[in-house]
């Protein structure tokens, strides 16, 4: 019996589709080892952007919450500035009224009245503040009163109304010296002592604030 020769080209022929075959699978499994590593390098950049953005939106919400607090904490003193019209600008007509009405309520002597140039300091902010959102504006003015007294509780009844008016008063000073009325009986309604007393008349305002540095030192 005669055996039948082998034919190399036979056998390419047939390896031929088998090797095509390989090449197309590990086309495919590179193709898709660099799809996966792509995938996932992508899939990591996107996870830090997320991480990043609820770090972001944690500290937002903290700044919100910590806003809310202070808020709630200081409403009412802010009502109390707004009630007793704190964060109005001076009213010095206002002023003229309230003290003619206390001087007619107690029936007092006529009373010199003298108010000094306004002057104005913008208030600091803590270190931690870099940006504020505005800038509160302390204003200032010198309230100079020359009050004739018939007797010392006219002083006093004087300054409880004055300072209880609803404007931000301090007093920094305030005497009582003789009058210089010759001749005047002891029931008669003259003038015996004369009070000198000065108040810081304070109020604020609400400021953007300023890249002016002009601006800026003009008010330091």
């Amino acid at each position: 019996m005669a055996m039948r020769r082998r034919n190399i080209r036979d056998d390419f022929a047939w390896l031929k589709w088998w090797l095509i075959l390989f090449g197309i699978c590990f086309a495919i499994a590179v193709g898709g080892y660099w799809a996966s590593l792509y995938y996932r390098t992508d899939m990591r950049r996107l996870e830090l952007g997320t991480r990043a953005n609820f770090d972001t939106i944690i500290q937002e919400v903290t700044q919100i919450e910590e806003s809310e607090r202070i808020i709630v904490e200081n409403i009412d003193r802010y009502n109390a500035l707004v009630e007793n019209r704190l964060l109005d600008s001076e009213d010095r007509v206002s002023l003229l009224e309230d003290i003619r009405r206390i001087r007619n309520r107690f029936r007092l002597f006529p009373i010199d009245v003298e108010v000094s140039e306004q002057s104005s300091r913008l208030l600091e902010y803590d270190e931690e503040v870099e940006f504020p959102d505005e800038q509160i504006l302390v204003r200032s003015s010198v309230v100079s009163l020359r009050i004739p007294l018939l007797h010392e509780e006219d002083l006093t009844r004087f300054l409880s109304a004055f300072l209880n008016a609803g404007r931000l008063m301090v007093t920094t000073s305030c005497a009582i010296t003789n009058s210089q009325t010759i001749g005047s009986g002891a029931f008669e309604l003259v003038e015996r002592q004369i009070a000198n007393c000065e108040f810081l008349w304070y109020t604020f305002g609400r400021e953007l604030p300023s890249t002016d540095e002009e601006f800026d030192e003009y008010y330091e």
